[in-house]
């Protein structure tokens, strides 16, 4: 595990920036928090390191597609769905039959981690808030390279 402390958003965007270069080609990222917590920011400075352009949080949308120099980025927010239909309806399970891509997760921890794929490389960026609203972003399962 690796942990960032990103009381501000300089240090969110290093702390993002380390990861970026350590992801794979086939690559999902987890990312779990409270409500407020940077999710989205977070998504927002990955997709900038990779050279793309403005996010909106698919809150609503669910699932949008930005492109980058680097391939497209699946950005999908779990937030609104009530099971795993409505998940299955969403066409979810297609994105992950591509040959590589990374897909960018909010609230995965709706989502039964056995379910899962196991093919695709998988980190989990868990933002952690204290009372005092101090951020700590906790990086579990970071690829070696």
């Amino acid at each position: 595990m690796e942990s960032f402390d990103i009381s501000t958003l300089e240090k969110l965007r290093s702390a993002v920036n380390n990861l970026v270069s350590q992801f794979s080609s086939r690559q999902l990222v987890l990312l779990e928090g409270p409500l407020g917590s940077g999710k989205t920011q977070t998504v927002r400075y990955i997709v900038e390191e990779l050279g793309g352009g403005e996010i909106c949080s698919p809150s609503f949308a669910i699932h949008n597609i930005y492109e980058t120099p680097k391939g497209d980025i699946d950005h999908i927010d779990l937030y609104r769905l009530d099971d795993d239909d409505d998940i299955a309806s969403t066409g979810f399970w297609d994105i992950f039959e591509k040959d590589e891509g990374l897909v960018l997760i909010e609230w995965s921890n709706y989502l039964a981690k056995n379910e899962v794929p196991t093919y695709w490389d998988q980190i989990t960026l868990k933002i952690d808030v204290s009372d005092s609203g101090e951020r700590q972003l906790n990086a579990l399962d970071v690829p070696k390279k």
